[in-house]
């Protein structure tokens, strides 16, 4: 039964092993993003609540995010089981193995579903071509980036974008039922990451029913060939929506309350301040998903397009035409989900990215076929233009922009990067200020506050930033043994050397409680991200 699993499945199984390899290198010691802390509380929470039977904490937040607290849990069941130690909140140590474990399982199961793709797309185009497509898809940076951190954006987008491929596969046989209700088991997963991947729901209403069309020419055959389909892909969805989240067990108003809240109050009446060309802005308006496409997918992905437009009809045959009308529909009426709602962020975009990829990997094999010689050979610069931006910038996928639109140096001051880039810089920075200063390293397992409220000023590295930045970057400090504070809280700002601040939103002229003096800049691959400021006296 293995031999033959591994026979029939060897270049998917193949495949995840890779993927894994390939996240594999610093996972767990290269970034924690903003919310990862209160992801890492919503799956203790949670964990709490299935195993004690208190099934109203798996009820964590409106997003609903059950896939991601399901594996957060899993790895500290296996962290706990293989250390023997439950993870303590300040021992450095651990947070770092715990985030590694973590990240691992996420990484997993985005490697194990795109594989579940990677089936479709070897049935549709061959083995060779489902191989570049799904290769050149994973080295997408900001999909590397957003596929490393303990987060919701990459997982629900790979489950996306495996219910889009079994949706269309179940279109070219619909005797073959098995590929519809796996289109819907993935769709239930993405709604089970995140509110967002509801759009499966009319989206895939809206294929069935175009299919119905072809196969009755009128609008009540097509409704009438369509209904059963649909009926079929919601029951499953339900079930799957319904037996993987606990709270639908026994509270299951209260989680379809947590739900419409965070779709009616949060996702579209809501905004997010931030930083868009410059300027500080609740709303950026209609363009910033095409700005955001522009600058976070890489030259591949745009050159690509370009090609697409022209070249289409010769890319795809009448057979295929069908597939990349189905993935445009995908795209324009996700940019419209996208666009609605005042509060924008550029991760929200991921789902296009991957969609597009399809179609730009297509066209540079189409490309790569026209050279004579043998095809294996031919593709290896393609694979290789697609790894070195990943070499290039590992581990800090997150200070990926498009090098045609600017790349860092000007993507920096139009969109704000959300989540902390640089951070490896800045903590190369400061270990060289500790040799300097003569700053004596804790690596005890304290905090700031027993430190910092003692008698003196003892000689440490405390530096203050600011709070979204903080929350990002103080497990790091705590490594070399110093500490990161957060600039707004006074107590510890008038006892704090040193305070970063980024260059897109440098508000040190604002300090009115002590002075600032600028002593130093932080670079990233040659272009100045962070400025260093000394407290001084007024």
């Amino acid at each position: 039964m293995m031999l033959k699993l591994l026979k029939n499945y060897k270049i998917e199984i193949i495949f995840v092993l890779l993927f894994i390899l390939s996240r594999f290198p610093d996972l767990g010691y290269d970034v924690f993003n903003t919310d990862v802390w209160k992801w890492k509380a919503r799956s203790y929470d949670f964990g709490t609540g299935v195993f004690t039977w208190d099934l109203e904490k798996t009820i964590q937040k409106y997003h609903p995010g059950v896939t991601l607290m399901w594996l957060g849990t899993a790895a500290i069941k296996v962290y706990n089981f293989y250390s023997g130690y439950y993870p303590v909140e300040n021992n450095t140590q651990m947070i770092f193995q715990l985030h590694f474990v973590q990240k691992l399982f996420v990484t997993t199961a985005v490697a194990v579903t795109l594989a579940f793709g990677l089936f479709v797309l070897k049935k549709l185009f061959g083995a060779r071509k489902a191989l570049l497509v799904v290769a050149l898809l994973s080295l997408e940076p900001f999909y590397i980036a957003l596929t490393r951190v303990f987060h919701l954006e990459g997982l629900m987008s790979t489950f996306m974008f495996a219910s889009f491929l079994w949706l269309y596969y179940y279109t070219l046989d619909v005797t073959k039922k098995k590929r519809l209700l796996l289109s819907a088991v993935f769709a239930g997963l993405a709604f089970l990451t995140k509110t967002s991947a509801l759009f499966m729901f009319p989206y895939a209403g809206l294929i069935l029913l175009l299919e119905g069309w072809k196969r009755s020419k009128n609008f009540a055959g097509a409704v009438r060939d369509a209904l059963p389909k649909i009926g079929q892909w919601i029951l499953v969805f339900a079930v799957v929506f319904v037996a993987v989240w606990p709270a639908m067990w026994a509270f299951p108003s209260q989680a379809l309350s947590a739900l419409y809240r965070g779709v009616s109050e949060i996702g579209i009446e809501r905004e997010h301040v931030q930083f868009y060309f410059g300027s500080l802005v609740e709303d950026p308006g209609f363009f910033y998903y095409f700005v955001v496409l522009g600058l976070r997918s890489s030259y591949l992905l745009i050159l690509g397009l370009a090609g697409v437009a022209v070249f289409w009809k010769k890319i795809f045959n009448e057979g295929q035409r069908k597939f990349l009308f189905y993935i445009l529909l995908f795209v324009g009426f996700y940019f419209a989900q996208l666009i609605i709602p005042t509060k924008k962020l550029d991760r929200y975009i991921l789902p296009n990215i991957m969609m597009l990829s399809l179609v730009t990997s297509l066209f540079w094999i189409w490309v790569l076929e026209k050279i004579k010689g043998r095809s294996f050979l031919k593709f290896i610069p393609l694979v290789a233009v697609a790894i070195i931006p990943m070499l290039y910038l590992h581990p800090d996928y997150l200070s990926y922009y498009n090098p045609i639109f600017g790349g860092l140096k000007k993507g920096i001051n139009v969109l704000e990067p959300k989540w902390m880039i640089g951070g490896k810089e800045i903590i190369a920075f400061f270990e060289q200020k500790m040799i300097e200063d003569g700053t004596q390293p804790v690596y005890s397992d304290t905090s700031p506050e027993r430190i910092m409220n003692g008698t003196g000023t003892p000689n440490i590295l405390t530096v203050a930033f600011q709070e979204k930045y903080y929350t990002q970057i103080h497990p790091f400090f705590r490594r070399i043994g110093g500490f990161a504070v957060i600039e707004d809280l006074t107590p510890f700002a008038v006892k704090t050397k040193y305070f970063v601040y980024p260059v897109w939103n440098d508000v040190s002229a604002e300090e009115k409680r002590f002075g600032l003096r600028y002593i130093d800049s932080i670079y990233l691959r040659g272009v100045e991200v962070y400025r260093v400021y000394e407290r001084t006296p007024l």
